[in-house]
């Protein structure tokens, strides 16, 4: 009789992975997608923002800086309340500009402590961020109308960042990760002011900055296995 070999099997796939790569689904893949529309969705109220602002310089009446200069008030710098309002709405107008890039440096962060200390985010985590992340415009329009740009920026900031690394205790379940974050925007609205403050030079300092924050990127993520990051995670899935 013929001697009939058996057919050969095949070894017996990684539980995970085959279907993973069938399906080239990566949840990191899709977080990213979601920050990148999530950043660009912040958008609109700060749009609004900057309606709002257009609208108080339009119509002086409606600031509380014109009726203080109605009562008699004066301001600090040798300026009219109003006068000194019209340099906050100016200042509200150019930090606007780069809004879109303060809020996706402080994203990436969020990002990285998930890839490198293998945390999971929400989106509505992310969410909640930005959206203390725009408070600081509108804390920064209110208060510039009464206590002018320079003391109107810091408590801007010092609250908006007060929020955000609060919250960033929880979400990132240590303090001392929070306290990264603090370092972070502290560093973002220091340079940011620097910038509007160099009327002259704000192009290339924004330049200059853009370059160090996606170079920080590069040297923080050059040793992460983003294809292994992206099986595994679907794996466990």
């Amino acid at each position: 009789m013929e001697n009939v070999q058996p057919p050969l099997l095949a070894a017996p796939a990684t539980p995970g992975v085959p279907a993973a790569a069938a399906r080239r689904r990566s949840l990191i893949t899709l977080k990213l997608l979601f920050i990148a529309g999530l950043v660009l969705l912040l958008q609109l109220p700060l749009s609004f923002v900057n309606l709002l602002r257009q609208d108080r310089l339009r119509y002086p009446e409606l600031g509380t800086a014109h009726r203080i200069e109605l009562g008699g008030g004066r301001a600090p710098e040798g300026l009219t309340p109003t006068e000194l309002a019209a340099e906050g709405y100016r200042m509200v107008d150019r930090a606007l500009k780069y809004g879109l890039l303060v809020v996706a440096l402080t994203f990436a962060a969020f990002f990285l402590f998930e890839v490198l200390a293998n945390l999971r985010l929400h989106p509505v985590h992310y969410s909640l961020v930005g959206a203390a992340m725009c408070l600081f415009y509108l804390a920064l329009l209110a208060l510039g109308e009464v206590f002018g740009p320079k003391v109107a920026y810091l408590g801007a900031a010092v609250a908006s960042s007060a929020l955000v690394v609060l919250y960033a205790g929880a979400i990132l379940r240590s303090w001392a990760r929070a306290t990264l974050i603090a370092s972070l925007l502290t560093i973002e609205y220091g340079v940011l002011y620097v910038v509007l403050r160099m009327e002259n030079y704000a192009l290339l300092a924004g330049t200059a900055t853009l370059f160090v924050a996606i170079g920080a990127l590069m040297y923080f993520t050059r040793n992460v296995d983003w294809f292994a990051q992206e099986v595994g995670r679907e794996a466990r899935a």
